[in-house]
């Protein structure tokens, strides 16, 4: 790359409002006190409830923006350079994800039922209790520490040699090496990203398992592991398209990110939506084919009785029916505000997902007001704050990766 274009990069000052960082901190701490006041009292089993259904969504998304990152180095996608480190930018949540699931195991006797109570064998032992979070703990430790290392050195690819001596960035760049450690960094990033995906698929299958499917313990999926990542992958993706959108006009990066991204993130989308609502019918015909009692409910509880009836419907609709016709026409995926329009819905329809898979399992009804609000936007906050935190500490483009080339208005290699 060009080294005037190089050191635009560095130097471009990402300013980010105070009042913004005060109001999400406002609100990040107006969610705290509404979960902690609301876990310590009667209705701490609701509190715990919608805890673990943002768990499961944010930490899927923060997660699902790395494994993005780590896709298009594995397969070299040239095309999705520019918004590479946008999708890293996700994973900055992903050491909060590891505290909030310890804070989470603290209420596994309000919404893990094979917390209080044993299954016959052997059920009993893969619902042991302290195995379940032995396995999640460790999992989700060994995946951050992955996860950390591989924004680490794609961090150091961008910052080493530019002369940093302060802060975080400058630990990053310390002791740089000159230009031959770019591709030692490249190297390491090569054997992190295949690492960070295999580890990735294990412990979000785990959670699966364990924070979904065993809230009923009666019904059991072998794919609901794999239904599981794949969704917190297209979280991610929805996350980068909508985040990208703005941060372009923000920021200016119009000759950075260009349409043809967006139109590939579009055609992205299109198809993950597909392969989603096929993971989806694939578990729902073997349970209708089957027709066994203790599986048949589970889905007869979220598809046909009220009031989880509607929002099945709203999640399928949001998750495929409205992507697929709203991605179908190019023009959809090249104007940014239809397609970060469109991203939104699916991100919503993804939330509301985890929602009608958690809830049903602890309750006949839905609790759903302001403490349920409240946690959530908590969540929101603490994920965006962190997400800025990062856009403002390092370089929002990957200048050190050899792939990036630039202003690539006239490079890519879609013709479209």
């Amino acid at each position: 790359m060009d080294e005037k274009v190089r050191e635009e990069i560095l130097l471009r000052p990402i300013r980010i409002p105070n009042l913004i960082v005060l109001v999400l901190i406002a609100l990040f701490v107006l969610g705290a006190v509404a979960f902690v006041s609301q876990a310590m009292g009667s209705n701490a089993k609701e509190a715990w409830q919608i805890y673990l259904v943002n768990f499961l969504f944010w930490a899927g998304i923060a997660q699902g923006g790395v494994i993005f990152s780590c896709a298009l180095r594995i397969t070299s996608g040239k095309w999705g350079r520019p918004v590479l480190r946008i999708a890293e930018a996700l994973g900055s949540f992903i050491p909060i994800s590891f505290v909030l699931l310890l804070i989470l195991f603290i209420g596994k006797d309000h919404i893990l039922p094979y917390a209080t109570h044993h299954y016959s064998h052997p059920k009993d032992l893969w619902l042991n209790i302290h195995f379940v979070i032995g396995r999640d703990v460790i999992g989700l430790f060994i995946l951050s520490i992955l996860s950390l290392a591989y924004l680490y050195y794609s961090l150091r690819q961008d910052l080493g040699g530019s002369g940093e001596n302060l802060g975080i960035r400058g630990w990053i760049a310390s002791g740089w090496g000159g230009e031959g450690e770019r591709v030692v960094c490249w190297n390491k990033i090569l054997r992190l990203a295949p690492a960070v995906v295999l580890v990735y698929a294990a412990v979000f299958s785990f959670f699966a398992w364990d924070l979904m499917m065993s809230l009923d313990p009666e019904w059991y999926s072998t794919l609901f592991g794999v239904y599981y990542f794949v969704a917190c992958f297209i979280g991610g993706i929805c996350a980068t398209i909508i985040l990208s959108v703005m941060l372009r006009k923000y920021l200016n990066l119009q000759d950075y990110i260009t349409k043809s991204q967006f139109h590939d993130l579009g055609k992205l989308l299109f198809g993950f939506s597909l392969f989603w609502v096929y993971m989806f019918f694939s578990q729902f015909l073997v349970i209708w084919y089957a027709s066994l009692p203790e599986e048949v409910g589970f889905v007869i509880k979220r598809v046909q009785e009220p009031p989880f009836k509607t929002l099945s419907w709203l999640v399928i609709s949001c998750c495929f029916f409205f992507p697929l016709v709203t991605l179908l026409p190019k023009t959809n995926k090249i104007i940014t505000p239809i397609l970060a329009f469109i991203a939104t819905v699916y991100l919503c329809g993804l939330w509301l997902e985890k929602f009608v898979l958690v809830t049903p399992s602890l309750f006949s009804q839905i609790h759903f007001g302001w403490v349920q609000i409240l946690i959530t936007i908590g969540f929101f906050s603490a994920f965006i704050l962190t997400f800025l935190l990062f856009i403002r500490t390092f370089p929002i483009l990957p200048i050190g990766d050899p792939l990036f080339s630039g202003k690539i208005g006239s490079h890519h290699s879609g013709g479209h």
